[in-house]
């Protein structure tokens, strides 16, 4: 189990960088596996369970999981992936009372984890013998988040971690209405993408913008998926690095002494003007 997510560990780093390192657990990265222990572990860990439509890390604050990195370490499954900027986007159109109601209105989700011991070893939450390290996890936003400008910037959701919501009274019954059409449509075909995901493949996904269920796993299968993530901040930056690099192979007077000191925006226009 502690050497499952190795390849993926390795191409990320040689691709942005480390992932980010779990509060507890030992690795940066997460291992599921399909046996009848796990399924104990709870909803997230039983892949016989029909999970719903979501985004992870909802119950960390600013969603530090930005980019999801997924292996397939063991076995073959199909899967399936939704649009939630197409999502927002329908509900924007075609329910605006609905859209302002879940861009505005604070939700929260929450958990406790007792998944790992104090050294960051995986423990099964029925374990009496071994004592867990528990980390409390509790973030409150609205379902769309909206940039300066209005625009989509994240989709949070995740029914499995929703808590109890604060909600105003007199706003209870039409936000539960339009959180019950937003749940339905995370589910409508118009907005999923089935896929085949064979064995030693990896799926990358923008997790501020793409919900994602539980894979089909043929019964007789064993199957072993390694995961962790990578915050935006860093993704950015990487892609800032790729971009100077660009602009040096275009132009060599343009070496990283001038160009680590320039803003994005002059970045940009050097990279235009070199193409």
């Amino acid at each position: 189990r502690e050497f499952a997510g190795k390849p993926i560990e390795e191409l990320v780093f040689k691709l942005i960088g480390k992932m980010n390192q779990h509060p507890v657990r030992s690795t940066n990265y997460g291992v599921m596996r399909k046996t009848a222990e796990s399924a104990k572990q709870g909803a997230d860990y039983d892949m016989s369970n029909p999970l719903s439509m979501h985004t992870d890390h909802s119950v960390y604050q600013g969603t530090p999981g930005f980019l999801q990195f997924l292996y397939q370490a063991e076995g073959s499954v199909r899967s399936k992936v939704c649009d939630g900027l197409a999502l927002a986007e329908y509900v924007k159109e075609h329910h605006p009372k609905a859209y302002k109601l879940l861009t505005e209105v604070q939700m929260t989700h929450s958990s406790r984890n007792t998944l790992y011991t104090r050294e960051g070893a995986p423990r099964s939450v029925y374990d009496k013998e071994t004592a867990p390290a528990p980390f409390e996890l509790v973030n409150t936003h609205s379902i769309i988040e909206l940039d300066a400008k209005g625009n989509v910037e994240k989709v949070v959701q995740s029914e499995t971690k929703r808590g109890v919501g604060a909600l105003p009274y007199d706003i209870y019954n039409d936000f539960m209405e339009a959180y019950e059409l937003w749940t339905k449509l995370c589910e409508d075909d118009r907005f999923i993408k089935h896929f085949h995901w064979p064995e030693g493949s990896a799926v990358v996904t923008n997790n501020y913008r793409t919900l994602h269920g539980r894979a089909s796993v043929p019964p007789e299968m064993n199957r072993t998926m390694a995961f962790g993530y990578v915050n935006k901040i860093l993704v950015e930056n990487r892609y800032r690095l790729l971009k100077q690099n660009q602009a040096e192979r275009a132009n060599p007077e343009l070496d990283s002494q001038w160009l680590t000191r320039v803003p994005n925006q002059v970045l940009e226009r050097l990279v235009l003007a070199s193409e």
